[in-house]
């Protein structure tokens, strides 16, 4: 790398791109490939089918698609800087999508809340239990991370 930024980025942006590309180099397998593309297509429609099981709940109906590009926009939307969980993008995301297909916002809000918490709180409470089972407390798994923060 050449120098056009400062010298003290350089070692750490380094490394991160070189880890980067060790992550990729697994995708030099078609069948690599293949199992990363089925995996996700797996799982995306898995977690569609939460959507749209919860949607039954609810006065309103769209159709698989719509919870589709629902799905999609609030996991894209989940990249931009946010409370924990997701709280706020989700939901703003999830109610717009809704919203743009016709869904009074006061029933899209109460779905999305209720959605929200359906997908999050199974997944948090079996982290939960298995930190308590390992015997790990949230100062123990900070403390590593500083710990590995500074050695980096």
């Amino acid at each position: 790398m050449t120098g056009w930024y400062p010298r003290r980025f350089r070692e750490q942006t380094s490394g991160i791109m070189h880890k980067f590309l060790d992550g990729l180099a697994s995708l030099r397998s078609p069948a690599n490939v293949l199992m990363v593309f089925v995996t996700s297509v797996v799982i995306w429609l898995l977690e569609t089918g939460k959507y749209w099981f919860v949607m039954h709940g609810f006065n309103f109906q769209v159709s698989f698609f719509a919870l589709m590009l629902m799905n999609g926009i609030v996991n894209l939307v989940g990249i931009i800087p946010a409370a924990p969980g997701y709280i706020g993008t989700f939901d703003a995301s999830g109610i717009a999508v809704l919203v743009a297909y016709g869904v009074d916002k006061a029933i899209a809000a109460g779905y999305t809340i209720v959605l929200h918490v359906a997908l999050w709180l199974p997944i948090t409470l079996v982290g939960a239990y298995y930190m308590a089972r390992e015997g790990i407390k949230w100062s123990d798994a900070l403390r590593r991370e500083e710990e590995v923060e500074s050695s980096a």
